[in-house]
């Protein structure tokens, strides 16, 4: 399903056309009816001749509803722009268009209705008005269809232009991270609440976890409702209604989001770029303004980071689920005059507002790794609001413009990988002359000092060829050569770039007997016919117990998703575990042995 939301002056005919193509009256307040005027939003479905299923966003036409137009125009790409052929262009139309170009919105139908009630020429004037206004508008392509919803004429043309307009527009972003933004929440009779929205990010199904509200309350997924009909699963561009468990209707309002279960992060702050900020609309350097962002409306305090007014720094009155290229509109709170569009550049920013401007010129790659030299997909994640696909290309781009470099699950900004190196290669030297008996500098105790993480500092080691790390110890690689002959570093160095998932010694060429003397001198050992290097069994049994430490108990897949390995390599880690006293099954978990060091029950 695809959403489109209408758009135009009040009493242009939009409720009307919605009326004629989907035989539902969109306006559902008595308030409305009586007046002829809606005043919320409204909603309609319908099948296109192409099969396409639309639902349509019916919005108020009246600036004093214009809160509720920008609620409704939120996830929806597609808009049919009303304008009467008997009145023109007017205040509503321009103020509606703005809305729509300063959103992104790229794929429009314009309806001129009403034209049976206004001579050919009146009509005609109308349609110049329009293209006159659209020549340099983003929508400018948008075709102009004559019709009348009390007539009928020109519906069946409206129904294929709309086909086209869909069928055109590229499909919504899918980023496996649906995400909602509540316009309607009510309490339906034997089912509880009832939120609804245009879904966007990601897919929502049956029984999914997800988080709601603000703050952000956990709730379950009942009951999907796409088109009146129910669903087990609803796409990107869905609107929809979800029946969710666990959470009150009373707790919920128009502007909360319902998310999915953990994937979002909630900012306060964001650095945005403001976009067609007219001439005539200055801007004190602080001050207070409304924020329409998704379906609510926020009233924010701002900064503005440079003298033009490009970018400002604005902070919110409650931490919601935002995403980098995230679009709002800014209003005057005085006045309500649109002042700008705005474009959500960086999240919760570190920069200093005085060193913001010269950070958001940057591309945004670079901005990502200025903040940021050790970089994860995940943490990209959570710093833009992208799916993992889309991160994942963004983390490959980076390596392929010679940004940074693959370190192990991260990549690392070039220059600060080089210092590393050097850093470390200092202090093994070090220590190799101050300790010429010794062994290497513990792990632990070198990512500590080099303020890295033990998994950084190993994955940084693999990828320096002068360097190697022999049972949990740090030391050169010329200086290991007094025990360890050059085939045993280069055989345990190629076990441990994937320690929890090694290749045999076979895949790798090794002598067996070179094997089989390492596994004598225990800096390899075998499980089950797999063999690990014995530094990896020592950073396997760490990770355990810290989890252990957490969560009390983990399952084989709970270690498999920790080690990154599979059931294959985990089983005999798990058995060798459960051996050595280190964990101990109950039914199919595990939980903390006796030489675990933890507390155990």
């Amino acid at each position: 399903m695809r959403t489109i939301a209408t758009a135009g002056h009040v009493d242009h005919g939009k409720s009307s056309l919605v009326l004629a193509l989907t035989g539902t009256d969109p306006d559902r307040w008595e308030q409305e009816k009586r007046r002829g005027m809606t005043i919320d939003i409204g909603f309609g479905f319908c099948v296109l001749d192409s099969g396409q299923e639309i639902g349509f966003v019916d919005v108020p036409g009246h600036i004093r509803f214009l809160k509720n137009m920008l609620a409704g125009v939120s996830g929806v790409d597609i808009a049919l722009l009303v304008v009467s052929a008997t009145e023109g262009w007017m205040a509503q139309s321009e103020e509606h268009l703005q809305v729509l170009e300063l959103l992104g919105i790229s794929y429009a139908v314009v309806a001129l209705t009403k034209v049976d009630s206004a001579d050919e020429a009146t009509a005609l004037s109308t349609e110049k008005e329009i293209q006159s206004r659209f020549k340099h508008s983003p929508l400018r392509d948008a075709p102009i269809v004559w019709c009348d919803s009390i007539t009928g004429r020109g519906i069946a043309d409206l129904r294929r232009a709309l086909d086209v307009a869909v069928r055109n527009a590229p499909p919504p972003l899918d980023w496996f991270r649906p995400r909602l933004w509540i316009d309607r929440v009510f309490s339906a009779q034997g089912a509880g609440t009832v939120v609804t929205g245009t879904l966007t990010r990601g897919d929502l199904e049956l029984d999914s976890e997800i988080e709601v509200g603000t703050p952000p309350q956990s709730a379950r997924i009942r009951k999907i409702e796409c088109a009146k009909v129910e669903s087990s699963r609803v796409s990107p561009g869905a609107r929809v209604a979800i029946n969710i468990g666990g959470v009150s209707h009373q707790t919920l309002s128009r502007g909360d989001a319902l998310v999915a279960d953990k994937q979002w992060i909630r900012p306060r702050v964001i650095d945005v770029e403001l976009i067609s900020r007219p001439p005539n609309s200055p801007l004190s350097p602080k001050g207070r303004l409304t924020l329409y962002l998704g379906t609510g409306e926020y009233e924010v305090d701002y900064r503005l980071i440079d003298k033009n007014a490009r970018w400002a720094r604005i902070t919110l009155p409650v931490a919601i689920p935002l995403a980098i290229g995230d679009r709002a509109i800014v209003r005057d709170s005085g006045t309500s005059r649109t002042i700008a569009g705005a474009e959500i550049l960086d999240l919760d920013p570190t920069t200093k507002i005085s060193e913001a401007a010269s950070h958001l010129e940057r591309p945004f790659a670079e901005r990502v790794l200025s903040t940021h030299p050790w970089l994860t997909v995940d943490d990209l994640v959570g710093l833009t609001g992208y799916g993992q696909l889309a991160a994942k290309e963004m983390i490959n781009s980076l390596v392929t413009q010679n940004l940074a470099v693959a370190v192990g699950q991260w990549v690392v900004v070039r220059s600060v990988m080089t210092q590393l190196e050097n850093q470390m290669g200092e202090l093994v030297n070090i220590y190799h002359q101050e300790s010429p008996h010794g062994t290497g500098i513990e792990l632990a105790a070198l990512a500590t000092k080099l303020n890295l993480t033990v998994d950084q500092l190993r994955a940084a080691i693999t990828s320096f060829s002068d360097l190697t790390i022999t049972q949990g110890r740090v030391h050169s690689a010329s200086y290991s050569t007094e025990t360890l002959s050059l085939e045993a570093q280069q055989l345990i160095k190629a076990l441990s770039a994937k320690p929890f998932s090694p290749p045999t010694p076979t895949q790798l060429g090794a002598d067996p007997e070179l094997v089989k003397t390492l596994l004598g001198t225990k800096k390899l050992v075998d499980l089950d016919g797999i063999i690990f290097s014995a530094e990896a069994l020592a950073d396997a049994q760490r990770i355990i117990i810290n989890a252990l430490e957490k969560t009390g108990e983990l399952s084989i897949a709970n270690v498999r998703d920790l080690l990154g390995s599979s059931r294959k390599f985990i089983l005999p880690i798990m058995n060798w575990l459960d051996h050595s006293g280190v964990t101990r099954r109950r039914g199919d978990l595990r939980v903390a042995g006796p030489r675990s060091g933890l507390t155990t029950n």
